[in-house]
């Protein structure tokens, strides 16, 4: 596949009829940080919170009359459901999304009041990808891609262009991959557009097929997948997609989950961010490659892009709990003590007195592992920080017979 940069040129300005630029923001805590210029570009912000909002209203706008008079289908676990949802209530056309079962039932809702049909099939978007070549043998719809298509592709590219208008240079850029539209659509535009400009691609561990393709320089298809990050879980690569953006992309990076989770509460409580754990994947990039070398961000311009905002409320608890763990403000530790009175007593005095708060807690007697005068006491705390947890894990070291630390 090779899409001219006039393709390009003509999505920018179909979509900016359509829609306004999203903000790009310097968030000043991550700046100071990191000693660098952080700046978030908010795709969160479109109408169906998500930058698939730009490729699908690109393909549709630029369907014949024929085409739009048969409707559209299109697979998606959420964000690309939503996007060609709202693009087709906008052009008068019908449209059919296929998602599997256990997509999150607010992108499920919100693609229905969009007025989308919805149709629940498969145990992952391959299932369901599946299904859908049987329901076209037996509707005349178009199908609508949601990364493997020129129309979609110059559409997210679109990004770039208004990156090109909001600061005057980038030295990276970092942006999430699932099937790679985004970032195949974004790298071929500031190719022409801001050539000096670093890419840097980025996947979660548990999902990372197009990651570790770049990574060794050939297709590297994932056995299974798992992340909470629903917006990039892909399973196999694209043999095209994965040429395109070894023409753009510079660097390749996954990333664990607990990382990911962690960056979701840093951008909610540091920049005012609702983020998905496919948007905040890119600050979780950053840090890991920041931590691995700093000078070579020193007062650069960073651009992470905050790919979207559709976070299973569901999840939240959990993901914030994983990030409150991963930035030791909470840890989870078990006590062996003394089965004796007063013992629990003076365990949670020394909490007190460390400063430290108690969430939960739960003392067990009955465990088979431990001798008859012995039980096992754990819980969950809350710390001030990295400093304040080690300070903790040192003191309960030397005081008491800790078990684990801080999991």
């Amino acid at each position: 596949m090779k899409i001219e940069f006039e393709k390009f040129e003509k999505a920018y300005k179909k979509i900016s009829d359509i829609l306004p630029a999203t903000p790009l923001i310097k968030n000043d805590w991550l700046s100071t940080k990191y000693g660098a210029n952080i700046y978030l570009k908010l795709e969160n912000m479109q109408p169906v919170g998500s930058f698939k909002l730009r490729g699908a209203a690109n393909k549709l706008a630029n369907l014949s009359e024929e085409e739009k008079k048969k409707g559209v289908v299109a697979v998606s676990a959420g964000n690309h459901a939503q996007g060609v949802a709202w693009a087709a209530k906008r052009l008068g056309i019908s449209a059919t999304i296929i998602m599997p079962t256990p997509s999150p039932m607010v992108k499920v809702f919100n693609t229905e009041n969009l007025g989308a049909e919805v149709i629940l099939e498969g145990e992952n978007v391959d299932e369901s990808f599946e299904y859908c070549k049987k329901y076209l043998k037996e509707n005349d719809k178009i199908f609508i891609h949601p990364f493997f298509d020129e129309e979609i592709i110059a559409g997210q590219g679109s990004v770039g262009f208004e990156l090109n208008e909001q600061i005057e240079n980038i030295d990276f850029m970092f942006g999430s991959i699932g099937g790679g539209g985004l970032m195949a659509g974004v790298g071929l535009a500031l190719k022409e557009l801001m050539p000096n400009c670093k890419l840097v691609g980025a996947q979660a561990q548990g999902a990372n097929s197009m990651i570790s393709s770049l990574q060794s320089g050939k297709l590297a298809p994932s056995l299974k997948v798992s992340t909470f990050a629903d917006g990039i879980k892909v399973k196999n690569p694209i043999p095209e997609m994965y040429n395109l953006l070894d023409e753009v992309i510079h660097e390749a990076v996954d990333v664990p989950d607990d990382l990911i989770a962690a960056s979701v509460l840093r951008l909610m409580e540091q920049a005012g961010v609702i983020a998905e754990g496919a948007g905040a994947i890119n600050l979780a990039a950053f840090h890991e490659l920041y931590e691995s070398n700093p000078r070579r961000f020193k007062n650069k311009n960073i651009v992470l892009i905050i790919s979207g905002g559709n976070i299973d409320i569901n999840l939240i608890d959990r993901i914030i709990d994983r990030g409150l763990i991963e930035t030791k403000r909470r840890m989870n530790i078990s006590i062996l003590l003394d089965d004796k009175p007063g013992a629990l007593k003076e365990l949670t005095k020394k909490f007190s007195e460390l400063g430290a708060n108690i969430l939960e807690i739960h003392h067990e007697r009955s465990n088979p592992t431990i001798e008859l005068q012995e039980s096992i006491v754990s819980a969950t705390i809350e710390t001030k920080g990295a400093s304040h947890y080690e300070s903790i894990i040192k003191t309960l070291e030397k005081d008491f017979n800790l078990l684990n630390k801080g999991s």
